[in-house]
């Protein structure tokens, strides 16, 4: 019933709509009734995961705070744990959404920010396993002049934790969201980086910048897929020569339930799902060479898409 569910919404690739949940109805309708008892023991055994998942969201924020609950996470960081918490409220803000209207706020701020902060794990990875794999992409960021273009920037989260590790690097963030740009303002100034970053509102594809990049992000489970197939050539047009590009993508693995509620989580936040070989195929069409796919982070639905601009 989940998977069907999941699936109906993910058909409907226009949320958030207005009349969303009254087609999320009509899809659950149709599907094949069940008893009332039936349905009682679905939301039972799910609701039995959300509360776990809110306590240990619970245990993280207390070990951030320095009271030490756990033998499991004593040994992390604030910095390591953080994009773990932050992923556990994305997973629980995402599930108000849905219940709530669409532009609640401060709720709506709030996701935003745990999206930013899931993000802001990514910078390690990238250091340690995937710019290894990219020629010449590490000594790139090392170099002074470094640039980063944060395609879909939101509350900036990202960039920030880019420059923390690397202390050459710019960077250059574009979102359509006025209020993501203001949230990512406000993250920057008190990070002490508003010297090293520049924000910009608008449409990835559109907004004219004149600086050439290293490196290119491009988040497409947070845009849809029109405007992810004009943003992959207009990052080819801003990297330098053998500068690469970034797509990630959601990955949801073989599994049907996970296939389901990847489609869920992106039609809310009115993202792209491609079919297999499509990201690919799309990236080298725009003409990137040396392509493949590297995974993401262990346990997260994500992987990314690699493809350099030829020298």
């Amino acid at each position: 019933m989940l998977v069907r569910f999941c699936t109906g919404l993910h058909e409907n690739r226009q949320w958030p709509d207005p009349d969303a949940r009254a087609r999320i109805g009509r899809s659950v309708s149709r599907s094949k009734a069940m008893d009332v008892e039936s349905l009682r023991r679905v939301v039972a055994r799910h609701a039995a995961s959300v509360n776990v998942l809110a306590a240990l969201g619970l245990a993280l924020d207390s070990r951030l705070g320095s009271l030490g609950v756990s033998d499991m996470v004593a040994d992390a960081g604030a910095a390591e744990l953080l994009p773990v918490l932050a992923s556990i409220k994305v997973d629980l803000l995402s599930g108000s959404k849905v219940l709530s209207a669409p532009s609640a706020e401060p709720m709506a701020a709030i996701l935003r920010q745990a999206l930013g902060d899931v993000s802001a794990g990514f910078p390690a990875l990238l250091k340690r396993s995937i710019a290894p794999q990219l020629a010449g992409l590490p000594e790139r960021l090392e170099a002074p002049g470094a640039a980063f273009l944060d395609i879909g920037v939101g509350v900036c989260a990202l960039s920030v934790s880019m420059l923390r590790e690397w202390p050459e690097l710019r960077a250059v963030g574009i979102d359509p969201s006025a209020d993501a740009i203001a949230q990512a303002h406000s993250n920057v100034r008190a990070a002490g980086l508003a010297h090293r970053i520049a924000l910009y509102t608008g449409l990835g594809q559109e907004v004219a910048i004149e600086e050439t990049f290293d490196l290119a992000f491009v988040p497409s489970a947070f845009i849809p897929e029109a405007h992810v197939r004009a943003i992959v050539p207009r990052c080819r047009e801003a990297l330098k020569a053998d500068g690469w590009l970034l797509l990630a993508m959601v990955n949801p693995g073989p599994d049907a339930l996970g296939e389901a509620l990847a489609g869920f989580r992106t039609t809310m936040w009115g993202g792209t799902v491609f079919e297999k070989g499509a990201a690919q195929a799309l990236v080298e069409e725009c003409g990137y060479v040396d392509t493949r796919l590297l995974p993401g982070p262990a346990g997260a639905p994500v992987a990314f898409l690699a493809g350099r601009r030829p020298g």
